[in-house]
């Protein structure tokens, strides 16, 4: 453990913010109060509704009107801090909103908040590698602050940069064409002919909610064929690869007419503070000269020719167990996993971070870590996979944070999470328009039972 107290900046007081700044604060002896940015005036990231979202890129939230979490509350709580046991399992978004809300002030975190602070920039102090410090510049409507910390965990998510891949002849399209990140309800588009591309968890939910209010939904997807009966305006088609004046054109080769298109394509990371490449200079900043090297080298290894990040692609830097960047240990990415119960696993990347900047965790050298994300990544490429699917760990989650748990000497998640994801996850495959009906009560670390 370092001699000092170490400062940590938290960027995003979403659920991954929320959590890190908690587990800072139950270890005053090896950290100061973190600071937590976040660029809105409320905690909850995604959490948080807003109705009129309109087409503007900056608008952070996803959640739509009537959503309700696609798993069971009793699998995503902390593990510390369980949701009001009177709710249902699957609970509306406004719910998970409160409880928190409700974590945030059990834990009193709202007071390290800097609400309506915009992080700029982050960069890091010239240093031995593996104790590099970081300067974070932040803005407000009145200033822009310098900050010096011993290390940053980036909280920001991954819900609201939407990825929208590319179709020939979408601009000649008159109709209307959305990213379901603008998404808020279904009554707007009553009497339309609408197109969902992508049938994830999000797409499945906007159709059936289109289906009482539209004249037709067309769900269009890539992959095996669905197991369940769509309502009967809910039709079934191929990828969309084409797009006319008044019609869109699937992959194999069917033209439908149609007046709306809604991308359920996800998300890319979207880290604007995070800059790739290598560019050193100064900065002046209330007086203070500050020499810097942005991020030094996103690369891997020297002279390799690698992607940076944020290109488009959606994947990040090359990060070390998915959590820890490769290169700067004191730089840590929490939540940034994608198909994952995210409050379980945030719980479990904080502690790990946390400990390794304690000491009590020791990482292999950067050498190493670059070797495994460098092979990490050649292996995603060499299957065939988009890169934005690199962090994806869907069932390997449990593996995954088990493997956190066990080499930071932590308490492991119950195993009972895991088997109630899987049961969870068969309902939604066999019915995705009648498994939330299903209500579960956990009885011990191991095993649960079905409520009626």
């Amino acid at each position: 453990m370092a001699s000092r107290r170490l400062r940590v900046a938290v960027i995003g007081a979403g659920s991954a913010g929320l959590c890190s700044a908690h587990h800072i604060l139950s270890r005053p002896l090896s950290f100061e109060p973190p600071v937590v940015y976040e660029m809105t005036g409320q905690v909850g990231g995604t959490w948080v509704y807003i109705e009129e979202s309109g087409n503007d890129f900056s608008t952070h939230s996803s959640m739509y009107r009537d959503l309700k979490t696609n798993l069971p509350k009793e699998i995503m709580e902390f593990p510390d801090f369980p949701f009001d046991p009177s709710l249902p399992s699957f609970i509306h978004h406004s719910d998970v909103l409160k409880y928190l809300e409700e974590y945030t002030d059990k834990f009193s975190v709202r007071p390290h908040i800097k609400f309506n602070t915009r992080v700029v920039s982050i960069y890091p102090v010239f240093g031995v590698q593996e104790r590099v410090s970081w300067r974070v510049v932040s803005s407000t409507q009145e200033e822009v602050v310098l900050e010096k910390f011993d290390a940053v965990m980036v909280c920001v998510g991954h819900y609201s940069q939407p990825y929208i891949p590319d179709i020939n002849g979408i601009k000649d399209f008159q109709g209307q064409v959305l990213h379901s990140h603008f998404y808020r309800y279904p009554e707007v588009f009553s009497s339309r002919s609408v197109v969902v591309l992508g049938s994830g968890p999000s797409g499945i939910d906007i159709a059936m909610e289109l289906s009482a209010h539209a004249k037709r939904v067309i769900l269009s997807h890539r992959g095996a064929p669905i197991k369940w009966t769509p309502p009967e305006n809910v039709s079934v088609a191929p990828p969309v690869v084409g797009a006319t004046h008044d019609a869109l054109i699937f992959e194999d080769g069917t033209k439908i007419e149609a007046d709306t298109l809604i991308f359920c394509t996800g998300y890319k990371y979207h880290y604007p503070f995070l800059f790739p490449g290598t560019q050193t200079g100064e900065d002046t900043i209330h007086g203070e000269v500050v020499e810097h090297e942005d991020l030094l080298d996103w690369g891997f290894l020297e002279g390799e020719d690698q992607e940076s990040p944020d290109l488009g692609k959606g994947h990040l830097p090359p990060l070390y167990k998915h959590l820890i960047h490769a290169r700067y240990p004191t730089l840590g990415f929490i939540g940034a996993c994608k198909i994952v119960v995210p409050f379980p696993l945030v719980h479990c990347q904080a502690q790990f971070f946390l400990l390794v900047l304690e000491g009590k965790c020791p990482l292999p050298s950067p050498e190493k870590m670059l070797s495994e994300a460098r092979k990490e990544l050649l292996n995603h490429r060499n299957s065939g996979l988009s890169l934005k699917y690199l962090h994806r760990l869907g069932q390997n989650q449990w593996q995954y944070s088990r493997w956190l748990a066990d080499t930071a000497r932590f308490e492991p998640l119950a195993p009972v999470l895991a088997k109630l994801y899987e049961v969870t996850r068969e309902f939604r495959n066999l019915n995705p328009v009648i498994y939330r009906n299903h209500n579960f009560k956990v009885l011990n670390r191991e095993d649960y039972e079905m409520k009626m």
